[in-house]
């Protein structure tokens, strides 16, 4: 929302070396996990949702009754109750805690970046030191941040420790605006000045038909052992492996392209507008087929990564609802009908265009018109006009094809 200070948030993960004993520690993490896992439960049977108030009102005493601090007790009944929304969001079952980790508010734990140690404020009024083990080089990365949270982990008989870290941007002024559309097999990007004109176009390719080829594979295995897939070693190593592979390609084809986007932005000091997909999934009604690929487009992950680069080089990001964008006319705001493979028509004005690049143009002119309402500086009102056919909106789709060495394997 406007108005409000956009921020960049990074965590620091690094391995933590006790100094002296750590029995309390784990003695700690125990409790911690354990005092979650009775909010989980209880949380669980109450079936409502419950406001931050009622959560105080019913576990706060017992909390602090075991020993535990007073904002251990507040993060605990957070964390106790994004865990159960998060698992009844997915249909899924109470959650059951094993792991040793807990989160700690930025009142309970001190941090000295000089030294790398990290103090930590434990039950009971106990301590306890840990010695950071990364390089310098990304210590002082963090110099000027505020870091708010830490996260304590005890795996594989060592202790993780990842600090999250966040510093305000103070964004650049806009130059143009950058106009993004996500769909399954590619990314379309736009570039337009302040005035209208339509400056750059580009078009990346997914590799969401590659990971829909792995989804499939998994499917056959469980096809051919349909009740014992989940018992035989083999089978379930290589079902993990081939989603291994469709999380590490979401992942690298994400960073690469937000990445790209981002310098492109700052190149051109865009404005970076995307489209609201926060209730694609909620609000979808398609069918089946259509539902497993959204189930594998990782369109969040594309845009936490624009968004994050974006943020990082100080460019400001914008969502805006995408209803419409690929079903009216940008010119005269009628219904488009297909005219051919991903071109559309409008019947009242007679308007021909890429489903893309419409899509782009509708983002660029719904930014104007909410952000010249809300009296954003230097964004032109009514462009662009409304009997101009930017160029881009027909012709070879192939001219907006992207160069970049690094995506050589995704482009069209």
């Amino acid at each position: 929302m406007r108005g409000e200070e956009p921020t960049v948030v990074e965590a620091l993960k690094a391995r933590a070396l006790p100094e002296g004993s750590y029995d309390h520690l784990l003695e700690f993490l125990r409790l911690y996990r354990d005092a979650v896992q009775s909010v989980v439960d209880r949380i669980w049977s109450i079936n409502k949702k419950l406001s931050w108030k009622k959560l105080h009102r019913l576990f706060y005493s017992d909390l602090v009754g075991r020993g535990l601090r007073a904002h251990h007790a507040k993060e605990i009944y957070v964390y106790a109750e994004s865990l159960v929304d998060s698992a009844r969001s997915n249909g899924g079952r109470k959650p059951v805690l094993r792991r040793l980790s807990a989160r700690i508010d930025k009142y309970d734990y001190g941090l000295d970046l000089d030294n790398m140690v990290l103090t930590l404020k434990l039950h009971s009024d106990y301590e306890a030191k840990l010695k950071l083990v990364t390089s310098r080089e990304r210590i002082e990365k963090y110099r000027g941040w505020s870091n708010y949270e830490i996260v304590v982990k005890y795996e594989d008989n060592e202790f993780w420790v990842s600090v999250y870290f966040r510093r305000i941007v103070k964004t650049i002024k806009p130059k143009s605006v950058m106009a993004i559309d996500l769909n399954f097999d590619n990314v379309t990007i736009a570039i337009f000045t302040l005035n209208g004109r339509l400056t750059k176009l580009k078009r990346f390719k997914t590799p969401h038909r590659k990971i829909l080829t792995y989804k499939i594979w998994i499917e056959r295995i469980q096809r051919r052992y349909p009740k014992s897939w989940r018992f035989i070693k083999g089978v379930r190593k290589a079902i993990k492996r081939h989603g291994k592979k469709i999380k590490n390609i979401s992942w690298d084809y994400s960073h690469k392209i937000g990445d790209l986007i981002a310098e492109l932005a700052l190149k051109y000091h865009s404005v970076v507008v995307l489209e609201d997909l926060d209730e694609l999934r909620e609000n979808n009604k398609k069918d089946k087929r259509f539902n497993k690929k959204l189930g594998l487009w990782f369109y969040r992950r594309i845009q936490f990564c624009i968004e994050y680069e974006a943020r990082e080089r100080n460019l400001e990001v914008v969502k805006i609802n995408p209803r419409g964008t690929s079903s009216k006319c940008p010119r005269c705001i009628g219904k488009l009908v297909e005219y051919g493979h991903r071109v559309l028509r409008c019947r009242e004005c007679g308007f021909i265009g890429d489903r893309d690049v419409t899509a782009t143009l509708n983002l660029y002119r719904k930014y104007v018109f909410k952000h010249s309402r809300c009296g954003a500086p230097g964004v032109a009102p009514n462009a662009p006009k409304p009997d101009e056919n930017p160029s881009g909106m027909r012709g070879n789709q192939d001219e907006a094809m992207p160069t970049s060495s690094y995506m050589n394997s995704y482009e069209s």
